[in-house]
């Protein structure tokens, strides 16, 4: 009776992982080849050094309202904008858009903008978006701009800005431009490159396909339950691999496998990799926070209004933003921003940024420290600050990787079950990192095992684009043999 069982669990175990196998081997596969595409073409996003390229200074001279006078303009019920928000806005930024400098405030979770020459709103319309795309794309001949809420590319944090124009430009590099229908500033750029690696790479390995990626939560389940069933489909093979493995009882002819032809080296493969792709399928099942296991907050809002010292107020607004423009020609962007309950303003120029006084414009940067850790302090007012140190290279929570760290840095920890950790740009008056208990873990087991990323001697390329892409070949082929096996079951019915 005992054999019976015994025989009937095995029957069950292949016929699971045949199964399994046929129907989900080739993403498996897809999912080797697309994470050797993503190592080098990310999902488009609008880079530091593209913002920097497209913004054109601000020029003083049209500056005639101050931040309080234009939000006043915007928020007013009886101007054009009836419904803009009458509190306080939560950021303030003035650019350059296509030609004139504007306010962007946020409010409300949605950017707001008025013009800094008249104090009216920013009316986005399709020839601003293609004049202020234009820049962009400076080899283009011809512009078309459609308005869209969300599309194949333009997934990730715009809510903030939908809709969307989506700008097409002629150019050599077939740009698709994204111009915020609420600011007029440019958010997103891609090229017909970038866009065609990415069905390889991202759209594939994420299950980025818009009539699903569009709907979150069915997207996210998909993700948790397509890598769920995969991972038990590697661990039945490696179940099943060992158990037809004879290293004493050997087969015929003194083989340790029974198996030949794709069948062997399904086995072999499959048992020297199956390890690690147990470990790649787990960690990219934890990438969706499965069952909200091991979620983190993150920094959250109402850290960054604690570290702030309060939200900003008429005064801060009512600084004269002219003033400080004409010190800094080269100047792009000025950001409105408090530490401490006191006012500084970030500036962006073409080669840097940088922390200005808002009183005179003289640079301020890296903040005292008495104040730095009064702003800390009050993120956790009730906890004790365990330590703050100033690291002046990476530790194991704040390192680059696919993005530079920002360093120096200050890293601040509070006596806290959790183990919460905050990370501090002296320099700029920022929070840029956070790490508690669930993240720690998180770091180590989908950052670790998903990308290999243990420690620095790892990351340092080309050894880690090596070692990944090595052990992604090795993988795929263990998987292509599956493949191959399962379509010839499937010919044979």
């Amino acid at each position: 009776m005992a054999l019976l069982i015994v025989a009937f669990w095995k029957r069950q175990l292949h016929l699971w992982h045949r199964w399994l196998g046929i129907v989900l081997g080739l993403l498996v596969l897809l999912w080797f080849g697309s994470g050797i595409v993503m190592m080098y073409v990310p999902y488009p996003s609008l880079t530091e050094q593209e913002r920097m390229a497209w913004l054109a200074p601000i020029d003083a001279r049209l500056v005639r309202l101050n931040a309080w006078e234009a939000w006043q303009a915007a928020a007013h019920p009886n101007r054009a904008n009836p419904a803009a928000p009458a509190a306080l806005p939560a950021e303030v930024r003035i650019t350059t858009v296509a030609g004139r400098p504007a306010y962007h405030f946020k409010a409300d979770g949605h950017w707001l903008s008025v013009w800094a020459d008249t104090g009216q709103p920013v009316q986005v319309t399709p020839k601003l978006a293609m004049s202020s795309a234009r820049s962009a794309a400076p080899g283009a001949q011809a512009l078309s701009a459609e308005l869209i809420d969300i599309d194949q590319w333009s997934f990730g944090r715009l809510q903030d800005h939908r809709p969307l124009y989506r700008v097409h430009a002629d150019d050599m590099a077939g740009s698709l431009l994204y111009i915020s229908s609420r600011t007029g500033e440019l958010v997103r750029d891609t090229t017909r490159s970038e866009r065609a690696w990415n069905w390889a790479g991202s759209v594939i390995h994420w299950i980025y396909f818009t009539p699903l990626r569009t709907h979150g939560q069915p997207w996210r389940q998909v993700v948790m339950w397509t890598s769920g069933a995969a991972l038990l489909l590697v661990m039945l093979g490696m179940v099943l691999g060992i158990q037809r493995l004879r290293l004493r009882r050997r087969y015929a002819g003194g083989r340790r496998s029974p198996y030949r032809g794709w069948q062997a080296w399904h086995h072999w493969l499959g048992l020297s990799v199956g390890v690690l792709m147990m470990t790649w399928l787990f960690s990219g099942w934890l990438s969706v926070t499965p069952f909200d296991w091991l979620s983190s907050p993150g920094v959250t809002a109402q850290d960054r209004l604690a570290f702030a010292g309060g939200p900003l107020n008429r005064d801060d607004l009512s600084i004269a933003a002219a003033d400080i423009v004409e010190r800094h020609p080269g100047a792009l962007e000025l950001a409105w921003r408090r530490v401490d309950g006191q006012l500084y303003l970030g500036a962006l120029d073409r080669a840097r940024r940088q922390l200005l006084d808002a009183d005179t414009g003289a640079s301020a940067g890296p903040l005292p420290p008495a104040r730095l850790l009064h702003a800390i302090q009050a993120m956790r007012p009730g906890a004790q600050l365990q330590s703050v140190q100033t690291l002046t290279s990476e530790d194991s929570y704040h390192y680059s990787h696919h993005h530079t760290a920002v360093l120096p840095v200050l890293r601040a920890q509070f006596a806290l079950a959790d183990d919460t950790t905050f990370y501090i740009d002296p320099a700029q008056g920022q929070l840029v990192g956070y790490a508690d208990r669930n993240s720690q873990w998180n770091r180590w087991l989908f950052n670790g095992l998903h990308q290999l990323d243990f420690a620095a001697v790892l990351r340092a390329r080309p050894l880690w684009d090596v070692l990944v892409i090595s052990l992604c070949l090795l993988g795929g082929t263990a998987t292509l043999a599956g493949v191959t096996l399962g379509w010839r079951r499937v010919r044979k019915r």
